[in-house]
């Protein structure tokens, strides 16, 4: 079914959960930035879905609905930036930030992850009580089936949602953790261990961290 030409222009400002008809141009613009092929996530996508149709999905809501929320990143600062969580906040972790919050004994309360960092961190955290989002995209479908040694997943694609998959909005594991928590009623956003401009990383990361610094300001967070 088409999208009416009005739906599809990029807004300039996304409040989340965004609808898939507002978020569908940005993920085709972000499919031509990068020459991804949609295909891809969508065999992705039924992966994620099939080995999760079925078990019971977490409600998000009710933990981050009204709460203060820090969302933390993997940038070097992370570990300086952990001095100033505040009481109180919901710890969030995007994917690789979860093992220098298992270095500093704490236990983010939900992650964000395509499963690109480390597993056994990913588990561990798990296994202390927290709850996890595993995002599908056309380059991790060897990764998928870990979901099946993790206890408390909800799934995530980046296009279209369909079966037991959500999309919030999103691209990177960081901001896609900030879209999460808004779509589910945080009551603020705070980011840690976010170097948007970090010289130590490559062309396409660079790239990708130009992508999450564009969408965080279109939800008003950066």
């Amino acid at each position: 079914m088409g999208v009416p030409p009005a739906a599809r222009r990029r807004p300039s400002r996304l409040q989340p959960p965004v609808p898939w008809p507002v978020w569908e141009p940005i993920y085709r613009e972000i499919l031509r930035d990068f020459g991804f092929d949609p295909l891809r996530d969508t065999e992705s996508a039924r992966v994620l879905d099939g080995l999760l149709r079925g078990r019971p999905i977490p409600d998000l809501g009710s933990l981050l609905r009204g709460r203060r929320v820090a969302v933390c990143g993997k940038a070097p600062c992370l570990a300086r930036d952990l001095e100033g969580l505040r009481a109180g906040e919901v710890v969030v972790a995007a994917d690789g930030a979860t093992t220098t919050l298992l270095e500093y004994d704490r236990v983010p309360s939900l992650i964000v992850s395509d499963l690109d960092g480390r597993l056994e961190d990913l588990r561990r955290a798990g296994g202390l009580g927290a709850v996890l989002v595993v995002h599908a995209h056309g380059d991790n479908v060897p990764r998928l089936p870990f979901v099946s040694r993790l206890e408390r997943v909800l799934g995530t694609t980046q296009g279209e949602p369909f079966g037991c998959l959500r999309n919030y909005g999103g691209f990177t594991d960081g901001d896609r953790a900030v879209f999460a928590a808004l779509a589910h009623g945080a009551r603020g956003v705070r980011l840690l261990g976010f170097d948007f401009d970090d010289p130590g990383v490559g062309a396409v990361k660079r790239k990708k961290l130009m992508w999450a610094r564009r969408l965080l300001r279109m939800a008003g967070v950066v």
